[in-house]
Formats: C-alpha cells, structure tokens, sequence
C-alpha cells in the first residue's frame, strides 16, 4: 500500500527566560484534545497544517524581510507558523507596531479562529508586518509513512515578544505550560506529561544547552534535513527508529 501523501505543516518553539534555578531559559506546550485527530492530549508545540490561504504569494510583500534565496523552507511554512502560533498560543510575531493589548489580541485571535478575518487583515489593521525573521529554522520532521495522517513539518525556535504573554485558546487545546526541557523531560519519564516522539527528541536535543542564544547558535544546515523516523513492531512493543539507527 502506497503511504498517505504528507501535508505540509509548521511548528513553533516558544521561548523565553526562566526562573527555574536549576535551567535558566523554558518553552511552551500546549496539550491536545483527548479527542483530537491527531496527536491526541500530549503536550505539543503550537503548530498546525499549513492553510491555502498560506500560500497567497501577496502575503510575502507583507514579510518585514525577504527570506534568503537558499532558505530550506518556504513562505507559506513560516506564514503558518505565525498564523498558527497566533491561533493556539495566542502570540503575535510581527515587525513593531503599537500593540493593541490583551484584548485587542484575544479579539482579533477569535476572529482569525473564526474565519472572519485572516491574518492579511491583522497585519494591515494594526499597520505592521509579518515577523518572518522572528522565526529561527530548528527542525525538519516527516510522519512516517505507515502513519494514517501524515504531515511534513518545519519546527521553527522564536522568541516571545515583548508584552505579550501566551495561553491556550481551549479550542483546539486544552492546557498549556512554560516549562524547562529539563523539567519536562522529567515529569514525562514519570508517566506524568505525555509527549509524542518527535517533541521528545527534539527536547532532548535542546536540555544540552544553557541558553537560548546557544541553542540558535547550534543549529547546523544538517539539522534541517528532513528526519523520517520508521515505525517498527516487536516482540517488546512499537518503538521509533531513526536514520542511522540499527534496523532503520
């Protein structure tokens, strides 16, 4: 059987400083639905599938840059990772802009869930541009192929902006928490925060480094070839095997 086409898909890690002693910076996650379609309450990263809309190419005047001729990516991937970060977290990346406050965000995030206006109209409203260049390319995830809904996924690292703050919008999530990759890594060892493969390797990944600027500073272009991992039965259970891995 031929797999199910991967649909193009963007993530965002949220990040800030922290107050945790014991790891000095922490990201955002939100959890799912328990009757979501996909990804079903585990903690995430705000992300979704990358709209039609997305790929408007008027949308790219609107970028506040161009994005480099050798970028990896593409513009309808970083489109959608501000809409969608907009729509689950309920933070705006854009260029500087007079903020329109709590409210003023919260009402025009209802109206981009609702269709009623797209993020064109915010951006023009609030008379400011898209903040692509906000948005550090990290990760590059493909579903594995014997997967029933498959996505192919940019994960991109951004910074939170100044005064705004991020919350789950208990539409399409349910939870969320700022927390340390250490930390998180810690309570789902315990059976207490439930991740799906990817957002754990990807925090493994990042516990190794002490701040933010590091981790940025890390990212090499073999970072951003896609990783498919495979999918494979045994006598122990399902686990998860990645390219280089033993039996991959």
């Amino acid at each position: 059987m031929n797999p199910v086409p991967a649909v193009d898909a963007a993530t965002v890690i949220l990040v800030r400083e922290g107050l945790d002693a014991e790891f000095p910076w922490e990201l955002f996650l939100v959890r799912r639905p328990v009757r979501s379609d996909f990804a079903a309450d585990v903690y995430v990263f705000p992300g979704g599938k990358v709209d039609p809309a997305d790929r408007d190419p008027e949308l790219t005047s609107l970028f506040d840059a161009s994005l480099p001729e050798n970028a990896p990516d593409g513009p309808a991937f970083r489109t959608a990772a501000v809409r969608e970060l907009f729509e689950e977290a309920g933070v705006l990346l854009t260029a500087n802009h007079d903020a329109p406050g709590p409210r003023g965000y919260e009402d025009f995030r209802r109206r981009l869930q609702s269709s009623d206006v797209d993020l064109k109209a915010i951006v023009s409203t609030l008379k400011t541009r898209i903040g692509v260049t906000a948005l550090h390319p990290f990760a590059h995830w493909i579903t594995p192929e014997t997967m029933p809904r498959r996505y192919d996924t940019w994960f991109y690292l951004a910074h939170l902006p100044q005064e705004q703050s991020a919350r789950h919008d208990l539409v399409e999530t349910v939870h969320s928490v700022w927390i340390s990759p250490r930390d998180a890594l810690r309570r789902a060892s315990l059976g207490a925060f439930p991740l799906v493969f990817v957002t754990q390797r990807l925090l493994e990944r990042m516990v190794a480094y002490q701040s933010i600027d590091g981790l940025l500073e890390s990212v090499s272009p073999g970072d951003l070839q896609p990783v498919m991992p495979r999918v494979v039965d045994r006598a122990d259970g399902t686990v998860f095997l990645l390219p280089g891995d033993s039996g991959y």
